[in-house]
């Protein structure tokens, strides 16, 4: 027999891409690690590959988008500690290091040098001392002083951090270092320069309102107050007021408008009035820019925006028949959008497939109490926790609209009742609520003692005074609802490992329900507090997967059911009687 001889592919000279696996392979060759240490490394490189859901080899050994994907990842979500995910961050970046595999620059730990030293004695505030000291540590290990830095060192100093570390937001340290440079940098004595401070923002995506002719602008402001219903008895007065929130929706549409139309090509110069946006031509001119940018994909906000002009042209502009129809015709080629969650929102409810999730979530409000109470000296950090504790207990028990959260007050929305066997309740007026359906819910008791708490000592201590609104600053004054989402959104992500923003618990809440109650949509309405059962119903999605499931369940009972083989009855052992 001839032998089999190996045919040989001829190398292309290009390299193959460093993977995790190539680190991994990188670590096997003798070197002067002990084996504690290598160890680690090795079980680094792993654990990072199992974070981000794939095999060594498949995973790039690009630093930034290995960073990015690990920001995204809670490390209780991923069943570890803080102090866990941070150490294997560590330990991947020293394996990057010490496999060779790709130059890796991470800064040692040393003393900061004389002009260094001095400099911070002479800076005041922790902000600086805290912001500064890995800028001074880098400097340091580079022989630079605080009189040499300029926008080449810092820049030096954040690619560094970039292709060195893990850190969470890059960008962000980059932002907060210049600023506290400059602020610095002010106090002439200190000799320091002004750096840039960099900016990550996109370009604007609307036209500058005011670069809008005067006459537009003004057009817009009346055609907002007529439908605002400012006038009621007024000879043209629209039949039905826009409610706030619609009226800030129209705004955005109208500014929107007309910002596709000078990005079409049209000088906004040109734009004197409303008119200016629904000629059949400028019509059209908008659709086709807001179409083509959203990929050709339905949109909701292009579809409302088509019907929003429509309507302009019809009640403000008072068109003529012939182009109202046309318009009509025009707006009639977006189709209206599905009813359906968002890709967002379902794969936010997606977290929720492991109950463990729940649990970490519901269990959350009292585990932050417990901790405002052991505060030994409350500060405002005491006051955003506590906030943070009831705004979470709430939306999760009583689903109510983000507007809505914010702007709770005691004895105006929350009725508090300490006495056994007494209700508490948070109501809100038809008149404050987005669809105008008044909204009342029971307190769970649990939460009625945090209230009580909060109202009468937690909040006390801090801000001098009993609070009338719930979400308020250390000087009284009210919270803004952005601040108060913040909270809600950044506690859960944080001490629960859970993605969610306020008005996200609605759809949590309906998904609890109809696990619970398949069809249950009348019930999910209620609690809601859903004008119309229309609204409701894009939650149906989540009632075709549960039928599925149910569907396996079935198959799996009926495989499961052991056959029963049919045995031929045995003889009876009788004597069979004689005939006559």
């Amino acid at each position: 027999m001839s032998k089999k001889t190996k045919v040989k592919t001829p190398s292309s000279g290009v390299a193959a891409p460093a993977t995790l696996a190539t680190v991994s392979t990188a670590l096997e060759r003798p070197a002067a690690l002990g084996g504690t240490r290598l160890r680690d490394m090795r079980s680094a490189v792993t654990r990072v590959a199992d974070l981000l859901g794939n095999e060594p080899a498949a995973i790039a050994l690009d630093m930034e988008a290995i960073r990015a994907a690990l920001a995204a990842i809670s490390p209780l979500a991923a069943g570890m500690t803080a102090k866990r995910f941070a150490n294997i961050k560590s330990d991947f970046v020293a394996a990057v290091k010490a496999s060779g595999v790709r130059p890796i620059f991470i800064p040692v730990k040393k003393s900061l040098s004389p002009e260094w030293e001095d400099l911070f004695k002479r800076l005041s505030g922790r902000r600086a001392h805290i912001g500064l000291s890995r800028l001074g540590r880098h400097a340091s290990a580079k022989g630079i002083g605080p009189k040499d830095v300029n926008d080449a060192v810092i820049t030096g100093f954040i690619l560094e951090v970039r292709q060195g570390s893990l850190h969470r937001n890059p960008n962000a340290l980059y932002r907060l270092v210049t600023l506290i440079w400059n602020e610095a940098a002010t106090d002439p004595s200190l000799g320091l320069q002004l750096v840039t401070v960099p900016s990550f923002r996109g370009p604007p995506k609307r036209l500058d309102w005011a670069l809008l002719r005067p006459e537009f602008k003004e057009d817009a402001d009346e055609y907002l107050s007529w439908c605002s219903g400012a006038d009621p008895f007024a000879a043209d007065a629209r039949s039905k007021a826009l409610a706030p929130r619609t009226l800030e929706l129209a705004r955005d549409q109208i500014h929107a408008a007309v910002s596709a139309l000078t990005c079409s090509g049209i000088d906004p110069n040109t734009v004197r009035s409303l008119a200016d946006l629904v000629t059949v031509d400028n019509f059209k001119r908008i659709l086709r820019w807001r179409v083509e940018h959203a990929g050709g994909v339905k949109n909701s906000f292009n579809f409302y925006l088509s019907r929003m002009l429509v309507r302009l042209a019809r009640e403000w502009v008072e068109v003529d028949a012939v182009t109202l129809t046309e318009l009509k015709r025009l707006a009639s080629k977006l189709p209206a959008p599905k009813r359906e969650l968002t890709p967002k929102n379902k794969a936010t409810l997606r977290q929720f497939n492991d109950p463990q999730a729940l649990r970490r979530l519901q269990r959350l409000p009292e585990r932050l109490w417990k901790e405002v109470r052991n505060e030994q000296k409350p500060s405002f950090r005491t006051l955003a926790k506590a906030q943070a504790a009831l705004g979470i207990g709430i939306v999760t028990y009583m689903p109510i609209r983000p507007e809505n959260l914010w702007a709770l007050a005691f004895d105006t929305h929350l009725f508090i009742r300490s006495g056994v066997g007494t209700t508490s309740t948070l109501e809100l007026p038809s008149s404050e609520v987005k669809n105008e359906n008044e909204v009342a819910f029971d307190i769970p008791p649990h939460l009625v003692k945090m209230l009580i708490e909060y109202r009468d000592r937690v909040a006390p201590k801090i801000i001098g005074q009993r609070p009338i609104r719930l979400f308020v600053r250390v000087d009284g004054r009210p919270k803004s609802q952005a601040m108060v989402a913040h909270l809600v959104k950044s506690y859960a992500w944080r001490r629960a490992g859970i993605a969610l923003t306020p008005h996200q618990y609605r759809h949590l809440n309906a998904k609890i329900i109809l696990d619970a109650e398949p069809g249950a949509h009348v019930t999910v309405k209620d609690l809601l507090g859903h004008k119309s059962l229309k609204t409701t119903l894009i939650y149906t999605g989540m009632d075709r997967r549960r039928a599925g499931l149910h569907q396996q369940t079935l198959i799996q009972r009926a495989v499961a059911d052991p056959i029963t083989s049919r045995k031929r009855p045995k003889p009876s052992s009788a004597p069979t009687p004689k005939g006559d």
